[in-house]
């Protein structure tokens, strides 16, 4: 990965203050050419935070503390007298759309208390949101026509693999090839090859194969 700054007025210019990152290893490396080589433990990709143990843990600390920040907004409007109704679409678009961000990359990775913290944040909008009139957090959903952020994550990656993955051509090849059309009929029919048993429940639970899994489902 590159970093560092860059002369707007010179953009082809390779600046001296450019570093490379390398995400994990050992502290001091060294590499060919005019810029050092920088070891970094989390480095944010397309505003995506990973870290060197491949967990997601810094995104969603990052990502909570982000979204939970914006909560003020809500509270400020609700002070003002704005509508439920209101207060749901500047929810939806200001708050949601940070829990939302790039989900298909990390959401099946999420262990369940990293999922109940993404989840908590809606819980707590929905809470300012509906004021007096909040019960708990299903009756919450229900008022206000919402689905529960594991449930929108899910759609997500489902989105992703059938609508982007599977017919975008420059992408297909993130997945495995087509399945063969059953000689007999069956009630389940794999849209693509499933995947070998995965080694690890790490790689059991990344992108991909959540992918696979959810297309053929």
């Amino acid at each position: 990965m590159v970093g560092g700054k860059q002369d707007d007025n010179h953009p082809h210019q390779n600046c001296s203050n450019a570093y490379l990152h390398l995400l994990g290893g050992s502290a001091t490396r060294t590499v060919p050419g005019p810029h050092p080589l920088k070891v970094v433990r989390s480095a944010k990709l397309i505003g995506v935070t990973v870290s060197d143990q491949l967990t997601w843990k810094l995104h969603v600390t990052t990502t909570v503390r982000s979204a939970a920040y914006r909560l003020y907004m809500l509270r400020r409007l609700k002070s003002l007298g704005t509508p439920a109704d209101e207060l749901k679409r500047i929810y939806i678009i200001f708050i949601l759309s940070k829990l939302m961000y790039a989900s298909p990359v990390w959401s099946s990775s999420l262990t369940c208390t990293q999922q109940q913290q993404m989840e908590n944040v809606q819980k707590r909008a929905c809470r300012i949101i509906l004021g007096p009139a909040y019960t708990d957090y299903d009756h919450a959903l229900c008022t206000l026509d919402l689905p529960t952020l594991a449930t929108r994550h899910q759609a997500a990656l489902v989105k992703m693999g059938r609508r982007g993955l599977l017919r975008h051509s420059r992408l297909r090849h993130l997945l495995p090839p087509d399945a063969p059309q059953p000689i007999h009929a069956t009630q389940h029919i794999n849209v693509v090859m499933p995947l070998k048993a995965p080694r690890t429940d790490r790689y059991h639970h990344s992108a991909i194969p959540s992918i696979v899994r959810a297309i053929n489902n």
